[in-house]
Order: C-alpha cells, then sequence, then structure tokens
C-alpha cells in the first residue's frame, strides 16, 4: 500500500516544481486546462469502474490499492490533457484569433517553444505514472494521446470531418470506461455491448456540441462541423435531437417510470442550453458530465430500485 501513495505523491512534484519556479507560466497552463473536459474522461472512468461494481455493497468490498489508482488516473489525464492542449493551440492558432482569444498562444504570454517543451515533457510524466501505476492506465493514457493527435493535428486533422471527428471522441470516452472497467477487476470481453453503443454512438453525437462556439474560425479554417455545414440553428437542433436520443437510450436500460421522470427533466435542462442565448458551453459542458455521474448514482442504487 506504501508504493501507490508514494508513487502518488512523486506524480505531484513536477507541477509543484513547476508552480514554484515558474508561477507566471503554470498559470497560463492552469488556466487554460479545461477541466472540464479532462474531467469528463475521469467520470467515464469512474463510470466503468462503476459497470463493474454495480452495487454499494459490491464497492465497499473494493482494496485500498485500488482505490489510489482513482487520483493515479486523474494526475495521468491532467499530465496528459497539457501536452494534448499545447498540440492543439499550436494547430488551431489562427482559429483562436477568433473564438478564443484567451488562449496562451494567442496573447502571447508563452513562449512557443518553450510551450511544446512543457507538453512533451508532461506527456512523459504522464506515461511513467501509468505504467508505474497499472499496465491497463498506460495502455489508456497512450491510446487517448494517440487519438486526439490524430484529432487535431496534421497530417490527419480529423477533427476536420464532421462525424469521425467525433467518433474519435467517443473512442476516447470508451477508452477510459474501458479503462476503468478493467482496473476495477473486469474482463474487456465482459463489458456490456449496450454501454459501448451508448458511447461510440449517442454520447458521440451529442458531443457536437462542443463546436458551437468557435463557428466562425472553424468556417475560415475549412473545418466542416456541423455548424459550419448547416447553420447555427440547425446544428442545435441537430445536437437537440441527439442528446434526447441519449437520455432515451438511457430509459430502455432501466424500464423505471421514476427514472423515466428524472431523466425528462435533466433532458429538458440540456436541451434549453444549448438553444439559450448567449450560447455559453461551460453549463452545458457540466450537464454534460452530470448525466455520467447521475450514471453512476443509478447503477449503485439500481438493485434497491426493483
Amino acid at each position: 500500500m506504501l508504493y501507490p501513495i508514494i508513487l502518488l505523491l512523486i506524480s505531484l512534484v513536477p507541477a509543484g516544481i513547476h508552480a514554484v519556479l515558474n508561477p507566471a507560466f503554470f498559470r497560463e497552463l492552469w488556466l487554460d486546462l479545461r477541466l472540464g473536459r479532462i474531467f469528463h474522461y475521469f467520470v467515464l472512468f469512474l463510470f466503468g469502474f462503476v459497470v463493474h461494481h454495480s452495487s454499494i455493497t459490491q464497492l465497499e468490498q473494493v482494496s485500498s490499492l485500488t482505490w489510489i489508482k482513482l487520483p493515479l488516473y486523474f494526475i495521468a489525464l491532467t499530465y496528459a490533457a497539457v501536452f494534448a492542449i499545447a498540440t492543439n493551440n499550436k494547430e488551431d492558432l489562427e482559429i483562436d484569433k477568433i473564438t478564443n482569444v484567451n488562449r496562451p498562444l494567442v496573447k502571447g504570454t508563452v513562449n512557443p517553444q518553450r510551450y511544446l517543451r512543457v507538453a512533451f515533457l508532461s506527456l512523459v510524466i504522464s506515461l511513467v505514472v501509468a505504467a508505474c501505476a497499472n499496465v491497463f492506465m498506460l495502455l489508456a493514457i497512450v491510446g487517448i494521446s494517440a487519438v486526439y493527435y490524430v484529432y487535431s493535428c496534421k497530417p490527419f486533422k480529423i477533427k476536420r470531418f464532421v462525424f469521425l471527428a467525433k467518433f474519435l471522441i467517443g473512442i476516447n470516452s470508451l477508452i477510459s470506461a474501458v479503462c476503468g472497467f478493467l482496473i476495477s477487476g473486469g474482463k474487456l470481453t465482459e463489458f456490456p455491448i449496450f454501454w459501448i453503443v451508448f458511447i461510440l454512438v449517442p454520447v458521440s453525437l451529442m458531443a457536437n456540441f462542443i463546436d458551437l462556439k468557435d463557428t466562425a474560425g472553424d468556417r475560415i479554417a475549412g473545418i466542416r462541423t456541423i455548424p459550419v455545414i448547416w447553420g447555427e440553428p440547425t446544428a442545435k437542433l441537430l445536437i437537440a435531437l441527439f442528446t434526447a436520443s441519449a437520455y432515451i437510450y438511457v430509459y430502455f436500460y432501466f424500464h423505471s417510470l421514476l427514472i423515466g421522470l428524472l431523466l425528462l427533466l435533466t433532458v429538458s435542462v440540456h436541451i434549453y442550453l444549448i438553444f439559450r442565448k448567449p450560447y455559453q458551453e461551460k453549463p452545458l459542458f457540466l450537464l454534460h458530465n452530470s448525466l455520467f455521474l447521475g450514471l453512476i448514482l443509478l447503477l449503485l442504487i439500481r438493485p434497491y430500485i426493483h
């Protein structure tokens, strides 16, 4: 038990040193960290964890050694996110000058070469932390980082292709969920097909909401998102339909009138936030993550509902 605790403490040292020696640079990294997106993958990890331990009673039997892998995964994700964000910012510099003017490269508050060096170092730290924690965690971080690079960067830059781009986000979400499932003791062949389809189809489709705030820049850069192709009003309607389909899909898993009413209330708020003017991504992202937090809770209490 001592080893994972030491690993947890050591994993925080690089960030701590950077915060002390380069506070201004560290602050820029922190402000651009996009914790909502990191939390999304961590919540998917927890979701996979709970899919295997599908009741409160089973969770009580999880060992301390397994529990400590949860914060280690979050730390590894965060370091990996620095690499993903920095490389994406480099690729999208011209777009960000229009739609994300507070990004550090746009503001000129970081040296571009140093920014990328720190990004690559963060990826290395992420891989080392994951490798020391668990082989499944290492494979997950490698997979997520590789998919994001293909998604964001040349020569691939798959995010230019509307539905394929969001399918890659779905792949990363599934990787994170499967990682949680395996670390909790499950076997790869046991991960439910129902939840694989859920993550890859309705959840991937509803993820198109992340493009709504970048429409002007994406149009100039030739990135064919739903708002660019069909315009914002039609895009919002489609995203609302995708969102509703995700909630309907969940209802068919539980088949409970009470849960159905709860899902109806939540999806109403979700769709309201899509159409609300002015559009704001943060509350929508919060609700998006809350969907999986709610699913985790429902899975844990499901044995006591029926």
